[in-house]
């Protein structure tokens, strides 16, 4: 990490409590000592134990039985109470038809302008037993895959520019195209209306993914991933259509609560 973007952020005391819940959260173990942090959010112990502290004060984190720190009840609730909130909750209902159509994983994913990250926050896996159902509520780039680029190509462009800037972050992941091709495969999905994508970010994966338009715009997408040599077996324009009219129902039902929600069973 840039010694100026650790100042950045230790000026914000919000996003240092976010990046130390999310380290918690994210860690192997239930708990993990002010060291270990420190190494993970690549800081200095005293500000891990300033920002500790700042958080036990309000139980988002804790101390274990052992004497390093967990994560607290209020966290706990908290996030109970928004899980049951969550906006797309209405998506699964979708998903399930969309996986019995096209006997694939259904997938809805979720783009962060903030972070120009995206990430799976719903999926309804394959029933066949060769199949691909990635991580949920993982941040994986917004430049690469399907599911990503069905989103991406309805973005501002200057927006666009700023997500295919990010491919130094996610290398793990995917390396980003050229940026001529980058721009020529966004107008491409833009004028189509869907996106499909082959190994990608997931070696051997095949997917289609299409735009879920609300009042608010295009932030997330639908998609369905295939192991790429079943995918390439069978006629594709079934999937698209399958995926597209999931992705509207998704759409109307995001867009007018009070709407109700078409699932084709």
């Amino acid at each position: 990490m840039p010694a100026s973007e650790g100042a950045r952020r230790e000026r914000n005391p919000i996003a240092a409590v976010v990046r130390l819940l999310g380290a918690l959260a994210e860690h192997d173990d239930p708990t993990a000592g002010v060291r270990e942090l420190a190494r993970m959010l690549e800081t200095a112990p005293s500000s891990v134990q300033r920002t500790l502290e700042a958080a036990q004060e309000v139980s988002l984190v804790a101390v274990a039985e052992n004497g390093q720190w967990e994560l607290g009840w209020e966290l706990y609730r908290i996030a109970a109470i928004a899980q049951s909130k969550r906006p797309y909750q209405a998506a699964a209902a979708v998903l399930e038809s969309l996986a019995r159509q096209t006997s694939e994983t259904a997938l809805l994913t979720v783009y962060d302008p903030q972070r120009r990250a995206r990430m799976f926050v719903a999926a309804s896996p394959s029933r066949h037993s060769v199949r691909f159902v990635p991580d949920l509520f993982t941040w994986m780039p917004a430049y690469a895959g399907a599911s990503a680029t069905a989103i991406l190509a309805f973005r501002p462009e200057s927006e666009q520019d700023a997500v295919y800037a990010t491919a130094d972050t996610f290398s793990a992941f995917a390396a980003a195209p050229d940026k001529s091709d980058f721009r020529a495969a966004l107008q491409e999905i833009r004028e189509r209306g869907f996106a499909v994508s082959h190994d990608e970010v997931n070696l051997g994966a095949s997917a289609v993914a299409a735009p879920v338009r609300s009042s608010s715009g295009v932030t997330s997408s639908v998609a369905v991933i295939a192991p790429k040599q079943r995918f390439d077996s069978v006629p594709q324009e079934p999937i698209i259509k399958s995926v597209m009219e999931a992705a509207d129902a998704v759409g109307r039902r995001i867009g007018d609560p009070l709407a109700p929600l078409d699932v084709v069973a």
